[in-house]
């Protein structure tokens, strides 16, 4: 189940020093560099411990509503029993009626819970990714950053992407450090490589 959507679009450019279009007769070259949010939560430590915390969440509401709507079936079985007087019938189905209320709006407490849950640990990590694009972009002098969407985004020249190394950052840094369990991580700095230089344009 993917939990996230991120939408960290124009905060990395808006971060970035802004082209001046007062200045007469100047000619400035903006490099530009694409990333995949998407990949850099799906990969990076942080963001895999992200994806794990809302999974166990999610979880553990699924089994409690597996358990609450068979609780609700098996008073249903035993009220519609033959052998019961009709007080005894009348007292389950009030029971029953009670149960499906109460369940119904666990739900809805219980899901509005997780959703806002969701809401901080993303916006944890957000706050985490942006200064580390923002950082990488300065680093290697980069103007405008592009998130990748699949299917509209086309990127021909892999050196332009730096997700591989927003992932390496994300991974080595002090927000992995803190949350990654022991072993989490590993070859993460093999497998995530640094892009070189993006062209300019």
């Amino acid at each position: 189940m993917k939990f996230i959507s991120f939408a960290l679009g124009a905060i990395f450019v808006a971060a970035l020093p802004a082209l001046s279009a007062g200045q007469a007769g100047v000619t400035t070259q903006v490099k530009i560099a694409v990333i995949d949010i998407d990949r850099v939560a799906q990969e990076s430590t942080p963001g895999k411990v992200l994806f794990e915390k809302l999974r166990v969440e999610n979880d553990k509401l699924s089994a409690e509503r597996q358990q609450r709507e068979q609780e609700i079936r098996d008073l249903q079985t035993k009220a519609s029993s033959d052998v019961l007087s009709q007080d005894a019938q009348a007292r389950l189905a009030r029971d029953l009626e009670r149960k499906r209320t109460d369940a119904q709006r666990w739900l809805e407490d219980a899901q509005g819970e997780f959703q806002e849950k969701q809401k901080q640990e993303e916006a944890a990590f957000q706050a985490t990714l942006g200064p580390i694009v923002e950082a990488v972009a300065r680093e290697l002098g980069i103007g405008l950053i592009f998130r990748t969407t699949p299917g509209l985004t086309f990127v021909l020249d892999p050196k332009l992407d730096l997700t591989p190394m927003v992932i390496q950052r994300l991974n080595s840094g002090p927000a992995a450090d803190a949350v990654a369990p022991t072993g989490a991580g590993e070859g993460a700095e093999t497998a995530a490589t640094s892009p070189s230089d993006p062209q300019q344009n």
